[in-house]
């Protein structure tokens, strides 16, 4: 818990993931376990422990899977509400959803399918507090600033941004990383943003529209990574690359003879398995997190994977980059090897 300026949370959490193959087919992306829990879990436990309690999600794509997993928020010492976005416009119009509910109050604002380290929801936070009560983004830097939007900086305060600007001519390597505190200005700001030329009234030119009129917003530059699950290779690159924090692994191999009764389970770190999993003789790692209910078969090699729960993974099967759904069967013998630009999806 973190004294300061109180706060409300919102997570936009509407969307279909149309790049991430079949997989959205069974979970909306928010539920993606990340390191074996809900992406959208670790968001709101991150909220939580900066102090924000009150939090709305914005749904709409499987709307019932998310209410009825995060529920009232009780079970996290919460309280969740939830609008839906009947109609796909923006994150615009996703964001002026909140508008009753944070009233006069600031508000922390995230995507449901973007995870920042924990460190960096604090330090957006305490830059909230110790500022004249601007707003506040959070930004990474890109190798490709086209796919992003770039931010330009005067000192720490932000005086521009520009969607996906030419890679060649942008001057920045700065990206919005999608973690804001906002003030109810925001709303007004919504309301008079005209529609993009991609036909959706868009967050970031709000954003923009505010900086065009002297608005101050502060800048946080984040030390590490923003963590996505926009498609199948960055979902595997942000399960891989967190399991060093959301797990005990370690670097080194381990030989476990005992584990789940299974004898002779050999573990090239970093892995992170469920306690629910049923493994038998088989070589597990690097960078594998393996879910509820997962079943193992002897002899099985899997790499730079992530196993969702429910699935059973036969006998002597060889798996390398990548994503297997809940409760698919991988027949025995089968080899499955894709690569870190091309993750093979498997789902029901």
């Amino acid at each position: 818990m973190t004294s300061g300026t109180s706060l409300k949370g919102v997570i936009l959490a509407a969307g279909f993931g149309k790049r991430m193959a079949r997989l959205t087919q069974n979970y909306p992306k928010p539920l993606l376990p990340i390191v074996n829990i809900p992406a959208l879990e670790r968001i709101l436990l991150s909220y939580r422990d900066v102090g924000i309690t009150d939090v709305l999600i914005i749904t709409g794509y499987k709307a019932e899977a998310i209410e009825s997993y995060c529920h009232d928020g009780r079970q996290w010492e919460m309280n969740i509400s939830y609008i839906r976005q009947t109609e796909v416009s923006g994150t615009g119009s996703a964001a002026r959803l909140a508008a009753e509910f944070t009233r006069d109050t600031p508000f922390m604002l995230t995507y449901g399918d973007i995870l920042l380290e924990h460190k960096e929801y604090q330090a957006v936070f305490n830059l909230f507090n110790s500022s004249d009560h601007g707003t506040v983004s959070a930004l990474n830097r890109l190798e490709d600033i086209s796919i992003g939007s770039a931010v330009y900086l005067d000192g720490q305060r932000i005086i521009r941004v520009v969607e996906k600007p030419q890679r060649e001519t942008a001057g920045t390597n700065l990206n919005n990383a999608g973690l804001f505190i906002f003030t109810p200005d925001l709303f007004d700001a919504i309301d008079r943003t005209p529609k993009s030329k991609r036909g959706e009234y868009e967050l970031t030119e709000a954003i923009q529209l505010s900086l065009s009129e002297n608005k101050n917003m502060s800048a946080h530059i984040i030390d590490g990574v923003q963590y996505d699950i926009g498609t199948p290779e960055a979902y595997l690159e942000s399960n891989i690359s967190l399991i060093h924090l959301f797990s005990e692994s370690t670097d080194s191999p381990d030989i476990i003879s005992d584990n789940f009764a299974s004898p002779n389970l050999v573990l090239t770190q970093p892995v992170a398995l469920s306690d629910q999993v049923e493994c038998e003789r088989c070589r597990l790692g690097p960078g594998v997190c393996i879910g509820d209910g997962v079943r193992i078969g002897h002899s099985t090699s899997i790499d730079h994977s992530v196993i969702l729960p429910g699935a059973d993974i036969g006998d002597g099967v060889n798996l390398s980059y990548t994503i297997i759904g809940p409760e698919v069967n991988i027949d025995n013998r089968q080899i499955l090897q894709g690569n870190k630009n091309k993750v093979i999806v498997i789902t029901n």
